[in-house]
């Protein structure tokens, strides 16, 4: 059976790398060392639940919007297009009054 070049520096380099690690490890300063946290002794509490917990179900719907109206008068002009089976209306109206101007402060 033949050995090819490749597995054997394989071989030998596995049979490398625990030592290199372990060599890297020890050469570490103690005070670049990761410090030991120690944790504060903390007393047991007891948990309250304050108010509902939620069941998971969503909230029921909101109520609809009511539609938008535009009386007749107010409609100058109205066409209507028929696209992919729906008819698209484009009405221009006239336009809305606008609030009157507040009262200056004096």
């Amino acid at each position: 059976m033949k050995i090819s070049l490749f597995h054997l520096l394989s071989a030998a380099l596995f049979a490398l790398i625990p030592a290199l690690a372990q060599e890297s490890i020890e050469a570490v300063p103690t005070e670049l060392a990761e410090p030991t946290v120690t944790k504060p002794e903390v007393g047991i509490t007891t948990a309250e639940i304050l108010g509902s917990i939620p069941d998971g179900t969503p909230p029921p719907p909101s109520p609809p919007k009511p539609e938008f109206v535009i009386p007749k008068r107010d409609v100058l002009e109205t066409t209507n297009h028929e696209q992919g089976g729906r008819t698209i209306t484009i009405r221009e109206i006239k336009p809305i009054d606008l609030p009157p101007p507040p009262v200056p402060v004096e």
